[in-house]
């Protein structure tokens, strides 16, 4: 693979709600989507307001549980970054290592 060496003063507070959020998402939704499927079949997996749901009601609420953790996570996690990262870029520049879009492993 490819890398390229890439030395930034700043990284912009939208990139980083959309790498956390991205990231969140693309993991707390399959992951509800599972204690769905298993509340669908009657486990426990799911609760609301101290009260398990289980069967349709699970399955239906589990990915809007998981899509509102992701978002609450995100503003956290994002903030929390965004905040960091400044104060990190008024000492030093941030060195990244990308994949550039496009280039072939043999090129």
């Amino acid at each position: 693979m490819m890398f390229k060496e890439i030395t930034v003063q700043r990284i912009s507070a939208g990139t980083l709600f959309k790498l956390a959020g991205l990231g969140l998402v693309l993991t707390m939704l399959p992951f509800a989507l599972l204690m769905g499927c298993l509340a669908l079949f009657g486990a426990s997996t799911v609760s609301w307001n101290q009260e398990p749901l289980t069967g349709i009601s699970g399955f239906v609420a589990s990915p809007i549980i998981g899509l509102v953790l992701a978002a609450v996570f995100t503003m956290l996690l994002g903030t929390s970054m965004a905040l960091g990262l400044w104060l990190y870029s008024r000492f030093r520049p941030l060195t990244l290592l990308v994949k550039v879009a496009g280039t072939e492993a043999g090129a």
